[in-house]
């Protein structure tokens, strides 16, 4: 696929090498002091002064512009969108700086990141979200009567092949203060607490107290349940959950998850921060075993995005993800459950026994009956669904 260099910052120069144009004039804050750098999905957004990441300075008929090649097997590596992210920044002894596109560049790029596409069908479909997406809501955006948009501000719902595991927002924490939304979407989970009668809390992001400063207090739910021992707190990240799921930690987090599972009260309720990313490939995983199909699993993972808080996900990130821990693309699997199940049982993760207890609580319902208050199917009632993607 042909490329404007300029436009888009790399170019393939053949199929096994990629090569990153940086011009000056581009950016809205270049500064001629700094030494040029790449960052993106592909090096953990590095934005320290590594040399292997330095692009070099170069002159072509009196302009300057930076260059830098790399393996193309290298760069592949998703981000938030399902495909390689990356910037620009300037570094010297005095100043570290993310350049920024002119306003005539920012159509190249997707929430300020730029993309590297294979094919033209990927740089259509950003086309398409960057025309399509309402990547930022307010609450106006949002009718409160309608039980399909409080599931979706709050980023609630019930995790694929169980009945009493519950995802979502964190409870408490305000993540997204600067969205009209937030005191809403803490609300409507704490609400969801008490309609599902959530005995349970998985915290994914650590433990974490109220920040008064941030105007944050503990509600009395959580008080309840860490006073009946009844809360897990484990604190895993975005790069180990996306890109080491087939590291140590991950397995062990995944084996204190499943444990606490099966000696604790249900329902359940499981979040980090925004109940996107460690809360996605961890619920994920549960729904994987207790054998949701990759269509359902996928689905739910990209639900993230209605919340309208400036976060995207796609797939691809999640499909990245599974990929590497079990070695197979778990979206040609016939049989998802086997698959993970075998590689749980191998890594010693968990025994069938385990497995099987694990299945047997989730499949428990809460002796709450549904009141309606959420709709997890986006059957939306209002005319506020043209808002979503």
């Amino acid at each position: 696929m042909e490329l404007d260099f300029k436009k888009y910052g790399y170019m393939f120069s053949d199929d096994d090498t990629i090569e990153f144009y940086c011009e000056p004039s581009d950016f809205t804050n270049f500064d001629e002091n700094e030494d040029i750098y790449v960052t993106g999905t592909f090096n953990g957004w590095l934005n320290t002064g590594d040399s292997s990441w330095k692009m070099t300075r170069k002159v072509s008929k009196g302009k300057t512009y930076f260059s830098l090649v790399k393996p193309v097997s290298m760069i592949f590596v998703p981000g938030n969108t399902g495909f390689p992210e990356f910037r620009f920044f300037g570094l010297s002894s005095k100043s570290n700086t993310l350049l920024i596109d002119k306003p005539s560049f920012k159509k190249y790029s997707f929430n300020e990141n730029r993309l590297i596409f294979k094919t033209a069908e990927g740089m259509e479909e950003i086309n398409r979200l960057n025309t399509q997406l309402v990547f930022k809501k307010s609450l106006s955006d949002f009718d409160l009567n309608c039980p399909a948009c409080r599931a979706d501000i709050s980023n609630v719902r019930l995790v694929p092949g169980t009945k009493c595991l519950f995802r979502g927002y964190n409870p408490f924490k305000r993540s997204k203060s600067e969205f009209d939304t937030e005191d809403e979407r803490l609300s409507l989970v704490q609400k969801a607490y008490e309609i599902y009668g959530i005995r349970s809390d998985i915290t994914l992001n650590g433990y974490e107290g109220a920040s008064s400063v941030a105007g944050e207090t503990i509600p009395d739910v959580i008080k309840n349940i860490e006073k009946e021992d009844n809360r897990l707190c484990v604190n895993i990240d975005y790069n180990l959950v996306y890109f080491h799921p087939d590291a140590v930690d991950f397995s062990c987090a995944m084996r204190n998850i499943a444990l606490f599972i099966i000696s604790h009260p249900g329902p359940f309720y499981i979040h980090c921060r925004l109940g996107s990313d460690r809360t996605g490939v961890t619920c994920a995983v549960l729904a994987a075993l207790c054998g949701a199909s990759w269509k359902e699993i996928a689905y739910d993972y990209e639900r993230t995005s209605n919340m309208g808080i400036a976060e995207y996900r796609n797939r691809r990130l999640l499909q990245y993800s599974l990929t590497k821990m079990l070695g197979r693309n778990p979206a040609d699997s016939k049989d998802l459950a086997h698959l993970v199940q075998s590689y749980f049982i191998k890594e010693n993760i968990l025994t069938m026994a385990e497995i099987k207890s694990l299945i047997d609580k989730l499949l428990v319902p809460p002796k709450k009956k549904e009141t309606g208050y959420f709709d997890f199917t986006e059957n939306h009632i209002c005319a506020k669904k043209n808002a979503r993607i």
